[in-house]
Formats: C-alpha cells, sequence, structure tokens
C-alpha cells in the first residue's frame, strides 16, 4: 500500500485505547488514548465523546468543521482549548510529499492557533492533518467550570462540575 493510499485508510474512523484501565493493571487507570481521523465532523466526535464519557471537549460541541479544521486552529470556548487533551497530529506533509506525526510540544499550540496553519506559497495549508490522538481521562462529569460568568449562568459555584450528559442541556438554557 503507498503512503497516500495509508493515509487516506487512517481517515474518519475512531480507535480507542482504555488499556490503562484494565482490571489486571498494577497502575490506577489512566485514561483513554482515542485517535480519530481528521475528516470526521467535529460536532459528532463531541457527541461521542460525552456519551462515552470522555470529559475534556464538550464545551467545544458547537465549534463547526472537521477534526482537523478545530484542532488546526485550537479552538477554544467556554475555557476549554482542544489542546487540552491533544497527544498527537498525524499528518501528510505537502512540502516534504511524506507522512509525519507531531508530538504535543512539537504541534506549537497557541491561543487560537498551532504549527498546521502554515501555509504554502500556494495558499495551501502544508499540513494535511490526517488523524489525531486524544487523551482522556474518564468520567462522567465535565472538567471544573473556573469562568465565573459561565459557572453562575450554568447554575454552580466556580471550580464545580456538571455530568458531561446535562452541561449541554444547561449551556443551551442559559444560552436563551
Amino acid at each position: 500500500m503507498s503512503d497516500s493510499a495509508s493515509i487516506s485508510a487512517r481517515r474518519t474512523r475512531i480507535a480507542v485505547d482504555a488499556s490503562a484501565c484494565e482490571i489486571d493493571d498494577l497502575a490506577p487507570c489512566g485514561g483513554v488514548d482515542v485517535r480519530v481521523g481528521g475528516d470526521l465532523d467535529w460536532g459528532e466526535f463531541v457527541e461521542r465523546a460525552v456519551a462515552s464519557g470522555w470529559p475534556g471537549v464538550e464545551r467545544l460541541g458547537g465549534v463547526p468543521g472537521t477534526v482537523a479544521d478545530v484542532v488546526r486552529v485550537n479552538a477554544e470556548a467556554d475555557g476549554q482549548a482542544v489542546a487540552d487533551v491533544v497527544a498527537s497530529v498525524g499528518t501528510w506533509d505537502r512540502a516534504t510529499d511524506r507522512a509525519r506525526t507531531f508530538s504535543y510540544v512539537e504541534c506549537e499550540f497557541g491561543p487560537s492557533t498551532s504549527r498546521f496553519g502554515e501555509r504554502l506559497p500556494d495558499g495551501q495549508h502544508r499540513y494535511d492533518i490526517v488523524d489525531v490522538s486524544l487523551l482522556f481521562k474518564q468520567g462522567d462529569l465535565t472538567a471544573p467550570i473556573r469562568d465565573a460568568e459561565l459557572a453562575m449562568l450554568l447554575g454552580i459555584a466556580p471550580g464545580g462540575r456538571l455530568p458531561l450528559t446535562e452541561y449541554a442541556l444547561r449551556r443551551g438554557r442559559a444560552g436563551d
């Protein structure tokens, strides 16, 4: 299989590795490693994360685009950023015509930016984001809501948490 065919085969799927939480594991549960195709709709992925008990992206459900789009701009909403859960990003580098995987540190995430925004002279993005590995803690509660205004809108104290499935309902009512 050629490199580009291999890259295409890795798109649009979600692979979950929860082996850090095996019953016989001597270490306490470390979380879940989720690898997702860059062309998957971001909203669909957030719904899956919430339903699966993977807190860390629940506040980003309203961000439009694909997984690649959202990672490229390090989307942020209500005090949560995609970079908070990214472990690595698999790409096709158009400048070198080969696959390359970037660890979190190499992604150069900043407020609303990452290294994946780099463009070639023809205007195309240099990196085609093929897949993204995300690390989640397991649980059914949101990350702590530290933003005082958002906490007030949700009816909880700053630093409080909500069930993942309830967050979207309360956020929707608070936005009305």
